[in-house]
């Protein structure tokens, strides 16, 4: 979330559920990230790292869990932070509007994550809020990012699942925004199942069938593979690059 006080009525509104939620399972949250990150971001112990729209702390869990010791979260929410604070303490967690603490903070980051954050931010304030998170970022730092994915073939679904969401973008259209804002897309995944287990072993090959049909189909009509990011959301990992003049 953006912050509490420049929140519309109708978000705010939304937003009240954060105060619902009861138990929480850092451990699960955290080994779910390591499976989808590990093999394409490697994090050093010594990273100073800012999670975006922190919620609760899930990423703060697997920042934790892989060894970083300078890593801090910041929401607007009060009832989430206050859960995120009993959790890592309060010098990792700030309850704040990510646009004022981005643009009055003196401190710079190797990575920041904006996991589930973009979207429910409208494209007045996008590019915005992209050069403020460049303008922080120490020179090679990295942004990762998580979003509904508008080609996959429930796009839309993760797209309207939140009232609070404002656009949703391809690989593509995301790679075009953030190239304009002072990074280099150095990979696009999907948000797709894993070998593991025999369940999510036969989930991944269940949905690399489903996704060998789609491509497919897409080439059909297009003449063209596509980039083959077909989950309803996907992962992103930009570099800063080093011509950048924000």
């Amino acid at each position: 979330m953006a912050g509490a006080d420049n929140t519309s009525d109708y978000a705010r509104i939304a937003y009240a559920r954060y105060g619902d939620y009861g138990k929480f399972n850092y451990s699960a949250v955290s080994n779910y990230y390591h499976r989808k990150l590990t093999t394409h971001l490697d994090i050093h112990k010594s990273w100073n790292c800012l999670d975006l729209a922190c919620g609760f702390g899930n990423f703060l869990a697997f920042l934790r869990k892989v060894g970083v010791k300078k890593f801090s979260g910041i929401d607007g929410s009060i009832e989430a932070t206050n859960q995120a604070r009993r959790e890592f303490g309060e010098s990792h967690v700030i309850t704040g509007d990510v646009f004022e603490y981005l643009a009055s903070t003196g401190a710079n980051f190797n990575l920041i994550s904006a996991l589930d954050f973009i979207e429910h931010i409208n494209k007045t304030d996008l590019f915005r809020l992209l050069i403020l998170i460049n303008k922080r970022q120490l020179l090679d730092g990295w942004l990762l990012i998580r979003t509904p994915n508008a080609n996959g073939l429930f796009g839309q679904s993760a797209r309207y699942a939140d009232i609070t969401h404002e656009v949703c973008f391809t690989p593509s259209s995301l790679n075009d925004v953030l190239s304009r804002c002072g990074y280099s897309v150095q990979s696009v995944w999907e948000d797709g199942p894993a070998l593991g287990s025999v369940k999510q072993t036969l989930h991944w090959f269940f949905w690399h069938v489903i996704r060998f049909g789609m491509r497919v189909i897409n080439a059909a009509e297009t003449g063209c593979w596509g980039d083959g990011v077909l989950t309803r959301n996907m992962w992103l990992l930009a570099k800063k690059s080093k011509n950048a003049s924000f």
